[in-house]
């Protein structure tokens, strides 16, 4: 069964263009030149991740 998680993403904006990113998963991260764009690459690249090396994707805590 298939779980869906949620992260904080952090993005900034430079020079025209997006930069985002998860500081809890190192290594997951993006850049393009549209916000939307820029949250697309990142939910692909934390899908890669978590496909390639489940245990580098730490599961979130649950909040009570």
């Amino acid at each position: 069964m298939s779980q869906r998680l949620k992260f904080r993403a952090v993005y900034e904006k430079r020079d025209g263009w997006y930069i985002g990113y998860i500081p809890e998963v190192p290594g997951v991260n993006a850049q393009e030149r549209t916000l939307k764009a820029t949250r697309e690459s990142l939910t692909s690249a934390l899908r890669e991740l978590a496909e390639i090396d489940p245990d580098a994707v730490p599961l979130p805590k649950r909040q009570s």
